[in-house]
């Protein structure tokens, strides 16, 4: 039989440790209440107090969609605190939308992505200053650590490298861009006979020996004629005139490039062996007989689907052109033989958004020929997920009007391994719990402990794992009173200890601390300072009801929340509990 101090023990553990457990990201489904124009929504963290990340506003979730991570480098006005790149996690479930990294560090980046380097997944983006229309700074190659391996210029031109390119080719080499002036006769074109125009130049670079493998130069190659662009009031030494505005560079895998200059309308294929143009397609000089749906405008982001078939291409169209009034991506087939062009695919997002400047396609799995497509608008704020045929699965955004805008937009692949530790925030007052972990990607769950001293050797727990809801965990501890020192470990889903938080004291003082081994962790009661232990029938989880997106039917919906028990009920089975073992007595 029991007594009935184990009845009153049994009962007490129950009704005062039911740990609430929700996530604190946010995620806006109401264009209607998403900031305003001279402020764009923005999320914080207890755990995290120097992270403002944008809040996503998601409009339209249809299904279908890839899994994968969401890469944006955010270029926003100085007063917005938008500058930074983000990675959010945008594969189909509960915590999709959800922030993975930013990296405060590294302001106003541009074509941030994960790509290849040495075998092994990288970040890789621009940073430096944004000029009228171009940049001049330096590249950037960071590893799964977030830790740079790389940081290089533009060989002969330091500091003075492009924001429009930095691709890194299967032989570890970095095609980049760059924007310089020289002097040239412009009076043909209503300039000056000592007037001044952009050199824009392509270099491919070894980027562990600092050799150009092989560098193009616009000027050598393009006569200005070509260009749609007027002089109007520039053409000065101060302000050149830009008549090609080189904006993305794409290696095939004959070694020849594929260039895409926005103000000739125009995508040239350039020999890899002497800088000759093999052909033109579009704009005055044109090889092509394009299709009238596949004409397009002061185009960005030129890219072979397969660089060996080479019948496939997509493109941004900025526009506007013709009928078309809207930005849209276009996947092309081409025929090089008979030099004909005709649109495939026409991707258009729900807002019919016309971005003037800056843009991409990407296809999400360039070897599925089913595969989906990610589209950025650039100047606007938008990305769109679309299905092979065109069809908008996903229409997102993360930024207010113009206030922030990206200039490429990707969804990868992608694996964090911070070297930095968790994050934790114990508010004694309140008995919240938050916890979190800038970049990291692999832990499911949060185990929290308790101890007398910082330094003590005997660690308890308070918690059974509890599944990390977002960027950030919230877990309601108040049932747990007496409590002088907590700190937090993240494990995966094999249940291995990936990371440990300092020691927070409830008061906001932390203390640093040595990660725990399994043999100074108690699994058996915390001690007598905390009352209880909970255990997985008492720990309950949900995500945040402010995570949910619209879809296509109410089954989809479901999968966005997880109901949770009341505290009330709870209670009501403890105390059911208690009667029933009294009873037995």
């Amino acid at each position: 039989m029991i007594s009935s101090f184990s009845v009153f023990r049994v009962a007490f553990g129950l009704l005062s440790l039911h740990p609430l457990v929700h996530g604190q990201d946010t995620l806006s489904t109401d264009v209607n209440t998403y900031g305003t124009n001279s402020q764009s929504p923005y999320q914080t963290f207890i755990s995290a107090p120097d992270l403002k990340p944008p809040e996503l506003l998601i409009t339209e979730n249809a299904g279908g969609l890839s899994d994968g991570y969401l890469f944006i480098g955010l270029d926003g006005k100085p007063d917005s605190t938008q500058n930074v790149p983000c990675i959010y996690d945008m594969s189909p479930g509960p915590r999709m939308g959800t922030l993975v990294w930013t990296g405060m560090n590294y302001t106003q980046p541009f074509d941030f992505r994960v790509q290849t380097y040495k075998g092994e997944p990288h970040l890789t983006f621009f940073l430096g200053t944004l000029l009228d229309g171009y940049g001049h700074g330096s590249f950037y190659i960071l590893n799964q650590s977030y830790v740079e391996v790389a940081r290089f210029d533009a060989v002969g031109y330091p500091g003075l490298g492009d924001l429009h390119e930095l691709l890194i080719t299967p032989e570890d080499h970095a095609l980049v861009t760059i924007y310089t002036s020289k002097q040239t006769n412009l009076t043909e074109f209503g300039g000056a006979s000592d007037g001044w125009i952009f050199e824009n130049i392509f270099q491919e670079i070894n980027v562990d020996t600092n050799e150009v493998v092989f560098s193009w130069n616009a000027s050598d190659h393009v006569a200005i004629d070509e260009t749609y662009n007027t002089i109007a009031n520039v053409g000065t030494e101060a302000a050149p005139f830009d008549y090609f505005h080189i904006n993305s560079v794409d290696k095939d895998a004959n070694g020849d490039f594929l260039v895409s200059a926005r103000v000739t309308n125009c995508v040239y294929k350039i020999s890899g062996k002497d800088g000759s143009i093999i052909w033109r397609l579009g704009g005055k000089r044109t090889d092509f007989d394009l299709d009238p749906a596949a004409e397009f405008a002061n185009q960005h982001d030129a890219r072979w689907i397969d660089s060996k078939k080479q019948d496939q291409l997509t493109i941004f169209d900025n526009g506007p052109h013709g009928d078309v009034s809207h930005s849209r991506g276009m996947l092309l087939t081409v025929d090089q033989s008979e030099k004909t062009v005709r649109l495939r695919t026409e991707f258009r997002n729900s807002h019919s958004t016309f971005g003037q400047f800056e843009g991409n396609v990407q296809a999400i799995d360039p070897a599925n020929p089913d595969t989906n497509f990610m589209v950025g608008f650039g100047l606007e704020p938008y990305f769109t997920e679309f299905s092979s045929n065109g069809t908008v699965l996903l229409d997102g955004q993360f930024a207010n009007a113009t206030v922030v805008n990206n200039y490429r937009t990707y969804k990868l692949p992608w694996q964090g391994k911070p070297l930095n530790n968790p994050s934790i925030n114990w508010d004694m007052g309140t008995g919240k719990v938050h916890v979190s972990w800038n970049g990291a990607t692999d832990h499911a769950k949060w185990i929290l402990y308790t101890a007398d001293s910082a330094d003590s050797s005997t660690w308890a727990n308070i918690s059974a794992p509890i599944t990390r809801t977002g960027f950030e965990t919230e877990i309601d501890i108040s049932g747990a009173d007496r409590l002088r020192l907590v700190r937090a470990t993240a494990v995966n889903g094999a249940g291995d200890k990936l990371g440990w938080t300092d020691v927070a004291d409830g008061n906001n003082n932390y203390v640093q601390a040595s990660d725990l081994d399994d043999s100074q962790i108690s699994t058996s009661d915390a001690p007598s300072s905390a009352t209880g232990r909970a255990t997985s029938s008492t720990a309950s989880v949900t995500t945040s009801s402010s995570i949910s997106t619209p879809t296509s039917s109410s089954q989809a919906s479901a999968a966005w929340k997880t109901w949770r028990a009341p505290p009330f009920v709870i209670n009501v089975l403890a105390i059911g509990i208690a009667f029933a073992e009294f009873r037995s007595v």
